[in-house]
């Protein structure tokens, strides 16, 4: 137990020492204007359904420009056979930082999707694919909005929209709200809800909820982890 804590203490001072402040790439389901630095580095592990992990990271190849992968293995967590799916790519180029009147500009492309179905070799609820996302604070310190469109499919030509709002306090405990999936068909909107906890400013953790209201679906319950550094 000793030996543990010890571990623990040493990874939060390693965080704290290596990253001043961590960028806020995703609030639970949608992206975000904010981008890695260059050199850096954002990773994530979210436990979902099943005792899956969902693995992803993004690397600041050059400045405004990340590059990285998402890795999802189905049923990690018990007794059952692990199914590893295809590894995934995600790209982001900051396009604009913003002004006092102007949202900061994002222009990116995530594969990464849920609950893979081999039946049809495609994710039940689908990747990103395009997305143009923008993000600014509003109204009061901490509260940020963020929103944009998206484009999975090029065969039908269909552009879906997202938005999330976050507020962050004293730079420790945040609330997130979001919207994904929309300008389709009502019923497949998903809403989704959460908390987010900073240990150190480079090591957070979430507990969300996703697809509530959902009508037919079930909602799910997420637990994700972040980190991000610097090298």
């Amino acid at each position: 137990m000793k030996t543990n804590l010890k571990y623990a203490l040493f990874l939060i001072a390693v965080g704290t020492t290596l990253r001043a402040e961590a960028p806020v790439v995703e609030l639970i389901d949608i992206p975000t204007a904010e981008v890695v630095d260059h050199y850096g580095v954002n990773s994530s592990f979210r436990f979902y359904s099943g005792g899956g992990v969902l693995t992803k990271a993004a690397f600041g190849v050059l400045p405004r420009l990340n590059v990285g992968f998402g890795l999802d293995a189905q049923r990690f967590i018990g007794n059952r056979s692990v199914d590893l799916n295809r590894p995934t790519l995600n790209m982001k180029l900051r396009a604009f930082d913003g002004s006092r009147n102007l949202p900061a500009l994002a222009l990116g492309y995530d594969g990464q999707g849920y609950f893979f179905n081999k039946q049809t070799d495609k994710y039940d609820q689908r990747e990103k694919g395009l997305y143009a996302v923008g993000s600014g604070e509003i109204i009061v310190p901490g509260l940020s909005l963020h929103g944009g469109f998206n484009m999975f499919d090029f065969k039908d030509d269909r552009i879906y929209g997202f938005t999330g709002i976050q507020y962050l306090f004293q730079g420790v405990v945040g609330a997130v709200f979001e919207t994904d999936n929309m300008f389709y068909r009502p019923r497949d909107i998903r809403f989704n809800v959460g908390c987010r906890y900073y240990v150190t400013p480079s090591f957070s953790l979430d507990l969300a909820g996703r697809d509530l209201w959902a009508g037919g679906r079930k909602a799910e319950r997420i637990l994700r982890i972040t980190y991000s550094a610097s090298f």
